[in-house]
């Protein structure tokens, strides 16, 4: 059984860096431009996790491309070279010099 604490009058909890007791302190319109420049704080910060989560995407996929693209560059360069060793073999081969692989 867990033990409860006994109830306070006391309404000075924490709000984002300010205690309930300072904001029942502010008249009403202080409470409102209050309300509303954290609203336009948020609104701000939501559209920067926006553009940031865009950008993210866009810097995503020019990786995937160019990852793409160099695994196509490797895979040719591969190719490229197996076909000139066999080259240099059948040349190799054809003049009786001994393959060395």
């Amino acid at each position: 059984m867990q033990k409860q604490e006994p109830e306070s009058n006391n309404t000075a909890t924490s709000v984002d860096g300010k205690e309930v007791a300072e904001l029942n302190e502010l008249s009403a319109s202080d409470l409102i431009a209050t309300l509303n420049s954290l609203k336009t704080e948020e609104q701000d910060l939501l559209r920067e996790r926006e553009h940031l989560q865009k950008e993210e995407n866009e810097l995503q996929n020019q990786a995937f491309t160019l990852i793409d693209e160099k695994k196509k560059a490797l895979k040719g360069l591969k190719s490229e070279i197996q076909f000139l060793q066999n080259k240099c073999n059948e040349l190799e081969q054809a003049l009786g010099i001994p393959v060395y692989e």
